[in-house]
């Protein structure tokens, strides 16, 4: 490597998919550190600034793909759709562990968090990357499943490069008081902690509830459409990383005086919150785009009209890598259609389950009624364009897991359905499980309903799940 310069070594590496230049980090020392220097690391999203990588569309009640890009030249994988990932891991991880487990919340930046119940009832929270399959354990501060807790969404903050820097998990309880004022759990991986928030919000917490769950979360920020005390829908927004406490915003939708002919959703299109519907002008229909600014104003990016050939055609999401490109589901020939907001025309994708694209493959689900009367329960999950570890806890008041429960991370073959295995994690097992320090300090105060979690000191035990390469 000595007889090539830096740049030189930059330009024949960012022509790499991301699944060998893992690899190569386990060559020698210098090369991890070569791999993993931000300059490489910012060369390479140059080198591909306008590819798509991995995406999906996923309703979350059943974990049901509506729209996924996957086989994408970024990192090299087999054309196999994020879900596939996810099943795995999870299936690997906890099902075959005779644990219950689902995924509550997904981001753009290629995490998830999983709900996880044992077979004792205790409850656990993890925050994972299903690709990389990288996992962290937030213990919380409870022992049992507990109605009056609800999973708010996971909120990570992010570099210039969509380096992930920090997240927290968001949680709500006490929801079933209808006041102003909703208190929150969050856990930081910058501390390692739990704290209690208190949050005011300008509506009472019965406008809510319903939507809770249908979070979006987007630079820090957890979003979500909801109705005011008059009725009308509006997009409540948290900050969590904007100042020392979480700040609640309420933003009322450009169209608020209109009548909608759609049930009226947001979707995330390059790092911004977009929302789009079909409102009558005169004597046609128009489709309007619009992006929420970081003043949090409404902006018209795109307005198209809207002839009788597309009234049977759904919105359910923009491409979150090109906001010029939308795709519907049409109700009529039971498939997915797309649209180029400059030309405006309807493309109908097909009836086939697959078809390519230019970068990748689309997948397209042939359940129209469920996308129709669920399209705002959908949620959007994007892996990024590089290749990154899940933050580290830093907290000094928290105790830190063994040197031996720290992942190194290579990568794996590609994922296969594993076999249920029902005989206890052994040596043999590809997978590698660190298990919770304070598993007896969780079952001592076990049905203690009044356990302060405000002071509640919880470990974040980080590990990997790994396969042999």
């Amino acid at each position: 490597m000595d007889s090539l310069t830096e740049d030189l070594w930059g330009i024949i590496l960012v022509r790499l998919p991301l699944k060998s230049i893992a690899t190569s980090k386990l060559v020698c020392k210098r090369w991890k550190t070569r791999l993993e220097s931000p300059f490489l690391r910012k060369l390479f999203l140059s080198h591909h600034q306008n590819a798509h990588s991995l995406w999906s569309l996923i309703l979350k009640d059943n974990q049901q793909e509506a729209v996924s890009h996957y086989g994408c030249e970024i990192w090299g994988l087999p054309p196999q759709q994020l879900g596939s990932y996810i099943s795995t891991f999870i299936t690997a991880a906890f099902l075959n562990r005779r644990e219950k487990a689902r995924v509550v919340a997904y981001t753009d930046v290629g995490l998830i968090l999983i709900r996880v119940v044992s077979v004792l009832g205790n409850v656990t929270l993890y925050v994972a990357n299903p690709v990389s399959r990288e996992c962290v354990e937030t213990d919380p501060p409870w022992c049992e499943a507990e109605e009056d807790y609800q999973n708010l969404g996971l909120a990570t903050q992010t570099d210039e490069t969509g380096t992930v820097l920090g997240y927290k998990v968001v949680l709500l309880y006490d929801a079933k008081q209808r006041t102003k004022s909703f208190n929150l759990l969050i856990y930081s991986s910058e501390t390692g902690l739990w704290r209690q928030e208190t949050v005011e919000f300008p509506y009472s917490s019965r406008r809510y509830h319903q939507e809770f769950g249908y979070s979006i979360s987007l630079n820090g920020n957890l979003h979500w459409v909801a109705r005011n005390d008059m009725g009308d829908e509006v997009v409540v927004s948290i900050d969590f990383y904007g100042s020392d406490h979480p700040v609640c915003r309420v933003t009322h939708f450009p169209d608020i005086e209109e009548l909608p002919r759609f049930q009226r959703s947001c979707t995330v299109s390059k790092g911004s919150l977009m929302y789009m519907n079909v409102v009558r002008q005169g004597d046609e229909h128009k489709l309007s785009v619009w992006r929420l600014t970081s003043s949090w104003e409404w902006q018209l990016v795109a307005e198209i009209s809207y002839n009788k050939d597309g009234y049977h055609n759904v919105p359910l999401a923009i491409n979150p890598f090109d906001a010029e490109t939308i795709y519907f589901w049409n109700n009529k020939d039971r498939c997915l259609v797309s649209m180029n907001v400059r030309i405006g025309e309807f493309v109908l994708q097909g009836k086939l389950d697959r078809s390519s694209s230019s970068d990748g493959c689309i997948l397209r689900s042939t359940q129209g009624k469920i996308i129709i009367q669920l399209a705002q329960e959908f949620s959007s999950f994007v892996v990024p364009k590089w290749l990154y570890r899940i933050p580290t806890t830093v907290a000094n008041n928290s105790r830190q897991p063994n040197s031996s429960s720290i992942p190194t991370f290579i990568w794996w073959p590609p994922p296969r359905t594993p076999q249920p295995n029902n005989e206890p994690a052994d040596s043999s097992n590809p997978f590698v499980i660190c298990t919770r320090k304070n598993r007896k300090q969780k079952q001592s105060v076990k049905g203690n309903s009044s356990l302060s979690t405000a002071h509640h000191v919880a470990t974040a035990n980080r590990y990997s799940m790994l396969e042999d390469i």
